[in-house]
Formats: C-alpha cells, structure tokens, sequence
C-alpha cells in the first residue's frame, strides 16, 4: 500500500506520461507546443492586454490578486517563494459572498477541490452561473475585467494557477502566419477538464509535500496546462497550420552547448526552462530531443551529474558534507542525501569511509 506521498508521487509520474503522450501524439497539440515554447498563455484581447508589455521588453512578474480580488477569502499558501518558472499558484479557501472587481494582468486558471458551492460571475459581457463540485474549473484570461462574482456557500479548498503572458508569443505566432490580434482566450466557467484538474492537484501536493525536482515538474505542468486551455479554450484552429514536430535526437553541437553548461553551472538551479533556452528550442521539444540523446530525461541527467560530482569530492574527502550538498547543487544537506543513497545506494557518509 502506498503513502499518501507515495500515491501522489505515483500519480503524478503518470500524470506525465500522459501529458508527454498528449503532447508529442496529438497533430493539433504539436501545434501548440511549438506555440507555447515562446509564450505559456494567450489573453482574449491580445493587442490591448500585451502591446504594452511588449514595449517594455521583458515579462512582467506573476503577481497573483490576493485580497483585491479575493475579500472573502483565506489565503491557505502560495508558491511565490519557490522559484518556480512559468507559474504562480496559490491555495485559498473561500467564504460566502462578494469577490472585487479586478482586470488582471495575467491569466488565472482557478480548480475547486473540495466543497459544492454556486456561483455567479459576469466578466467580458457574460454572465455565468453554475453548481460547482470538486474538480470545477473557472478561466478568467488577461485583461479581461470581472464585475461580479458571488459564492453562495464556503469553499475548503482551491487551487489558483497564474500563467504570464509573454511579449515574444506575438514573434512566434506571426512566424506561424497566425495574426496576434485574432488569437485569445475564452472567459469560460464551471467546466470540468480532468487534465486540469489533474494539474491543479499535483501543483497542490508540490506545494504542501515538495520533494526533489519540483521545480522542474511544475514547468512541465505549467506548459501543459497552457497547451490544453489553448487546444479547447481559445479561437484558435491548431488544423489550419502545419507546424513541422521536432523528431529524433539533439545534434551534437547543441547537446555540447547544454552539456557543458551543465558543467558549468551545477551549483545553480538548474530548470528544464534554461537547459531549452541553452539549445534554442521549447522545454517540451527540448526534453524529447535531449532523452533521444542521452537516453536520460534532463532533470535525471542534471540529478546524475551532480551525484557524479559528489562522488568526486567525497573521495578526495577534504570538504564537509554540508559544503559538498552546496558545490553540487543541492539544496540542503537532506535533499543530497536522499538523492545519493538513491542512486549510490548508501549514504555520503559511508561512501566517503568506503573510500578512505
């Protein structure tokens, strides 16, 4: 019987092999994998809501609403100190009653996972109510203002997911021949989507329990969740554009590039967000083409370099452990050596006696 840990951890493993099946099987999903390598989320307006940012030359950071929007409610943890690249996510809970008015910057992805409540919402002209149960899902884009929003009852728990929207998404779709001005998202509410949902519950379990390598799979469910709210909540039609998929391994020169720059920067937190950039592709792409290569996913590859490092300075056996955690990019002395018995097989300690 497995921990609750230990189920979650399971589930989410497969959660990922479904979204790699989704992504990498699916015509119209390859579409918009090549889409998200350059931009994680689309507002329904695109020249109003980005034209200005664009000018800026940079994305702005995820700021979330907080008590602006949310008057009612209590705000139960939030990932803001977490490093975590391409999303924000928070877990409220929610009391009867009136949220604020807010027209936000970036695009909010909300997934209710316990309770059964009503609401009635109105924002972009429409007016939504609905019965919500456990894995409801709620999509405001960016941009678009919410005048009224009312829960009728109290809400334990829910997830509350922030995608950016980035200048360099226009580029990209106009080297599609897509216009910028023609693409956006919906305001859609009280729907169900078990991808969603699943997404929204994995980032909930990294949040409370996280554990080696988080970082990285939130990226990767960041970027799914983005693909799956453009393939069925957006205007656009994935079957009118040919996007060429990316097939086989990484050549040689770029897995050099990434290879040495792993080298180089062990220390440092390492993402699957910096490793693509290093080889010019999307994460998605990226980590296809790198495993084709190596035969190691990237977060694996990076975890086995640091441990081969580790193993170097232990038998030289001149630095602390705590020191030797630190050298190799770990983030503290547990987390190295949970990593190193997994994969050694004992602990550091021993390792570094067996040497002597």
């Amino acid at each position: 019987m497995l921990s609750r840990r230990g189920a979650c951890r399971h589930y989410g493993a497969l959660l990922i092999r479904y979204i790699v099946l989704l992504i990498f099987h699916c015509k119209s999903a390859i579409f918009l994998t090549g889409i998200l390598g350059r931009c994680q989320a689309l507002p329904r307006t695109w020249a109003s809501s980005h034209r200005t940012a664009a000018r800026g030359g940079g994305v702005v950071g995820l700021a979330g609403h907080g008590r602006a929007k949310y008057t009612t409610g209590t705000l139960l943890g939030s990932s803001r100190d977490r490093g975590w690249g391409g999303l924000l996510a928070e877990r409220w809970s929610h009391s009867e009653g009136d949220l604020g008015e807010v027209r936000p910057r970036e695009t909010e992805i909300v997934v209710m996972l316990e309770g059964a409540v009503h609401v009635r919402r109105r924002g972009d002209g429409r007016l939504q109510h609905h019965d919500a149960v456990p894995g409801t899902v709620w999509l405001c884009p960016a941009g678009i203002r919410e005048d009224m929003i009312r829960i009728y009852g109290n809400i334990p728990e829910t997830v509350h997911m922030y995608l950016p929207a980035s200048p360099l998404s226009a580029t990209a779709l106009r080297e599609l021949d897509l216009d910028p001005d023609n693409v956006g998202l919906h305001y859609d509410g009280g729907f169900r989507d078990p991808l969603i949902e699943h997404i929204a519950r994995a980032v909930q379990t990294e949040m409370v329990d996280p554990a080696p390598g988080g970082k990285m799979l939130v990226e990767t469910l960041a970027a799914a969740l983005g693909v799956q709210i453009l393939r069925h909540h957006s205007n656009l039609e994935p079957a009118a554009v040919t996007l060429p998929s990316v097939r086989g391994a990484l050549d040689a020169r770029r897995l050099r590039r990434v290879v040495d720059f792993v080298e180089a920067h062990l220390r440092e937190d390492l993402t699957i967000e910096a490793l693509a950039g290093v080889a010019c592709l999307s994460p998605f792409h990226f980590a296809r083409a790198f495993k084709a290569a190596t035969g190691s996913a990237p977060r694996r590859y990076v975890i086995d370099r640091r441990i081969g490092r580790a193993r170097r300075l232990l038998a030289e056996g001149r630095l602390p452990l705590a020191d030797i955690a630190e050298i190799c990019g770990f983030s503290s002395q547990p987390h190295f050596t949970y990593w190193f018995k997994r994969l050694v097989g004992t602990t550091p300690g021993a390792y570094r006696e067996g040497c002597g």
